[in-house]
């Protein structure tokens, strides 16, 4: 059967032979790793692995700015809602749009963590997102009303 160059070549790149002796190609630098899949380069995985914002899997955004946890997440879920509920403008268009439907389903999110996670909650989380539920349903009240009229 003849060999087929399927372009890989094993290196051997222990710094010491079988018997312990330093090897001579030891002494020079590494070679230099080979680009990716998608053509990345070593400096680059380098920063990948280092948490830097060119592998943050959101555009623009510093993957250390921001750590997720349970205030966080009823924050994002709140400003969600209120886009939602007409009360701030997108932030991409500029434009107010009001949706109330999904309005009220992103407040019923928020009232299915406040049911799963009754009990588990530090009291500082507990009194955040009672309050951030609190407004989001009277604001809910009233932009409902002044659809009706």
């Amino acid at each position: 059967m003849a060999e087929e160059d399927s372009g890989f070549r094993v290196a051997d790149r222990r710094k010491f032979t079988e018997d312990g002796q330093l090897r001579d190609s030891a002494e020079e630098a590494p070679p230099r790793e080979p680009a990716g899949p998608a053509g990345a380069s070593g400096a680059s995985r380098e920063q990948e692995r280092a948490g830097d914002s060119a592998s943050s899997p959101i555009v623009g955004q510093d993957s250390r700015e921001t750590k997720m946890d349970f205030p966080t997440l009823v924050l994002s879920l709140t400003t969600t809602a209120m886009l939602q509920l007409g009360l701030v403008p997108d932030p991409v268009s500029q434009k107010v749009e009001k949706n109330l439907p999904a309005a009220r389903q992103t407040i019923d999110i928020l009232e299915i963590l406040k049911d799963k996670t009754q009990g588990n909650l530090k009291p500082d989380e507990t009194r955040l997102l009672d309050r951030c539920l609190h407004d989001l349903k009277m604001s809910f009240v009233q932009s409902s009303q002044q659809v009706t009229l």
